[in-house]
């Protein structure tokens, strides 16, 4: 976008546990506003508050899905998506089974467990359960192919101590999929990190 035209709005996704109101998202909303997006194109969905977001990704759509449409009205274009964490797997479920490729231009991911993460076993909540590697809703989702009118970058970090890099990684070889590994930020530090940001920004 740096040019200063507006192309699509963006929705900014929280994960496991997070919140919209916490500082690293007003950060991430920041760089975005320094590249030229107006304040209400930039829109950050919070599930509750830290700590108690622990809710199934298929039922984190539903609302992921109402955002995205209230967008796409309000700027009449398809919306980007920028989600962490469990949050991108909430993201992908409107996107893939959902009916959410229509509204939807691009997603980027950064540090979602596309793949599962063994750390959710010991997490025996509706989200931690979806995040293990042999959980149901991840054979669902990653049963079949994503649609080809959206473009998919998923970033993972080497020093993510959550979720690898290996499995931060979208399990497709597509042309519209793009998995990226960084080094440096921690899990919670991909979503407010410049580098990271800079991985992304100009393809949205």
């Amino acid at each position: 976008m740096g040019t200063g035209e507006t192309t699509h709005p963006v929705l900014l996704v929280h994960g496991y546990g997070d919140a919209g109101a916490t500082p690293w998202w007003r950060t991430l909303e920041g760089r975005f506003h320094n590249r030229g997006y107006p304040d209400d194109a930039v829109e950050t969905l919070s599930f509750g508050v830290p700590g108690l977001t622990l809710g199934s990704p298929r039922r984190y759509a539903e609302r992921i899905g109402d955002r995205v449409e209230t967008l796409r009205d309000r700027y009449d274009s398809r919306v980007d998506i920028v989600a962490h964490s469990m949050g991108g797997l909430g993201a992908r479920w409107y996107v893939e089974r959902g009916g959410g490729a229509a509204f939807v231009d691009d997603l980027v991911t950064l540090g979602t467990p596309h793949q599962g993460t063994t750390l959710a076993y010991t997490q025996p909540t509706p989200g931690g359960r979806a995040m293990t590697p042999d959980s149901d809703f991840l054979t669902v989702l990653n049963g079949r192919r994503p649609p080809r009118g959206v473009d998919y970058t998923a970033v993972g970090s080497d020093d993510d101590g959550l979720v690898s890099p290996d499995r931060a990684s979208l399990p497709f070889e597509a042309r519209n999929v793009r998995n990226v590994h960084v080094s440096g930020p921690g899990h919670m530090a991909l979503v407010s990190d410049a580098g990271v940001f800079s991985q992304y920004a100009d393809a949205l």
